[in-house]
């Protein structure tokens, strides 16, 4: 089968391992139809190389349909009789009548459409023992050879070989994480509109996960080992949170009408403000902006500020381009519910360090997503770096509890 987009731009982890920490709906709930006799169950098989596939149950029927990302539900809208469009990053998946097609991702501006060689099968669906996880068993892993990179895997297990969980890093998750242990070969999957990754490793050693690969979708992919974390084992790397530089906070921008819009906080301003320094591409920021609209919903005097920087900016109508896709991204995570408190806008390229240049008041941003919270009368801006999604269970409670309380004014420092 042709592998298209193989061996194109390598993805470089440095770029705040952007596909971790920017940062698909969530709902726990399958629809009326998911049993019905007008969808059919199955699997959608992603093709990365020869011999690595991601596999992701769902079921299709006549008004689009679903994918089971783990505990994720992902509803792709119908575009016409054979592609549908995946929400909030509008990549679109084509089939035709024996199953075979491609998943085109719109996220990549590389010169040629980056596509993924795809194909249904029907299938008894894949049934999660949600009842059933064992306790949570975390490992250590360490990614590369030459300046390695490191996570934490943490996973549960069912009964019938099943797993889930996620990787934990410094600054955001990987989110949710799928797949199964047999034979002594773990394999671990995700795919949530941007995110592609498959994990693979051999556990036939006690306590090491050796013969490990990693691969983000067929462009890159790197070696990995892992143990079971210990006491001894040091925290993931810290200092990783930006800092004010006591510079004013402001910042000048397009709105999405496409005009010049200038900004800049005054404490005296009876309005709790967010900055929400972010990617329209980045997963992690979308788990953020669903955490920061729940807030919305509770605080009638917060306002949020997307300060997003984008990817291909720098191509012919690279700048319409971009304001599309928030225009885009905007609808389908129901921002435009607050069209007087949630303020979307294009600062810059997708670009840590020109997010910094352009954000002087920080002295780095180190992750897509960064916020601050600016309370009334506060002297300093509450900041906060990465994201860990829902995906980490006990870490997203605990950020839950961090942004209400700087929201609420009952925190003064991270």
């Amino acid at each position: 089968m042709r592998l298209s987009g193989l061996n194109k731009v390598v993805f470089i982890l440095a770029i705040g391992l952007g596909f971790t920490q920017c940062g698909s709906t969530h709902q726990d709930d399958p629809s009326p139809n998911a049993g019905s006799s007008s969808a059919t169950n199955g699997h959608l098989v992603f093709f990365l190389s020869d011999s690595v596939e991601v596999h992701i149950p769902g079921h299709r029927s006549a008004d689009g349909m679903a994918l089971y990302n783990g505990e994720e539900r992902i509803d792709l809208l119908p575009v016409n009789q054979t592609c549908y469009r995946v929400p909030v990053f509008d990549g679109t998946l084509c089939l035709d009548a024996q199953g075979m097609g491609v998943w085109t991702d719109v996220l990549r501006t590389v010169k040629d459409p980056y596509t993924i060689d795809i194909q249904w099968f029907d299938s008894n669906p894949m049934v999660q023992d949600k009842a059933n996880w064992s306790s949570s068993e975390t490992w250590r892993m360490s990614f590369g050879t030459e300046d390695p990179w490191f996570g934490d895997l943490v996973l549960q297990r069912s009964p019938s070989g099943l797993l889930q969980g996620t990787v934990e890093t410094a600054t955001g998750d990987f989110r949710y994480l799928h797949g199964t242990e047999k034979d002594h070969i773990l394999s671990l999957q995700t795919f949530d509109g941007a995110h592609l990754f498959h994990f693979r490793a051999n556990t036939s050693l006690k306590d090491s996960l050796i013969e490990g690969l990693f691969s983000s979708g067929s462009h890159y992919n790197t070696p990995f080992t892992a143990h079971l974390k210990t006491d001894s084992d040091v925290p993931l790397a810290s200092g990783m949170e930006a800092t004010w530089t006591e510079l004013p906070i402001a910042y000048s921008a397009i709105g999405l009408n496409g005009d010049s819009t200038v900004w800049s906080w005054s404490n005296t301003d009876s309005v709790t403000h967010i900055l929400s320094i972010m990617g329209s591409w980045c997963p992690n920021c979308m788990d953020e902006h669903r955490l920061l609209a729940g807030l919305m919903d509770k605080h009638t005097n917060v306002h949020v500020h997307t300060l997003a920087f984008e990817r291909g900016l720098d191509r012919e109508n690279g700048r319409e381009m971009a304001l599309n896709r928030l225009r885009a991204y905007s609808e389908s995570m129901g921002l435009t519910r607050y069209p007087d408190r949630w303020h979307v806008n294009l600062v810059g390229p997708a670009s840590k360090k020109q997010a910094q240049q352009l954000l002087p008041f920080l002295d780095k941003v180190v992750s897509f997503p960064t916020s601050l919270v600016l309370s009334p009368g506060a002297d300093r801006p509450w900041i906060h770096s990465g994201f860990n999604g829902p995906a980490t269970g006990v870490k997203y409670d605990l950020e839950r509890a961090r942004f209400a309380a700087a929201v609420s004014g009952s925190q003064e420092s991270h």
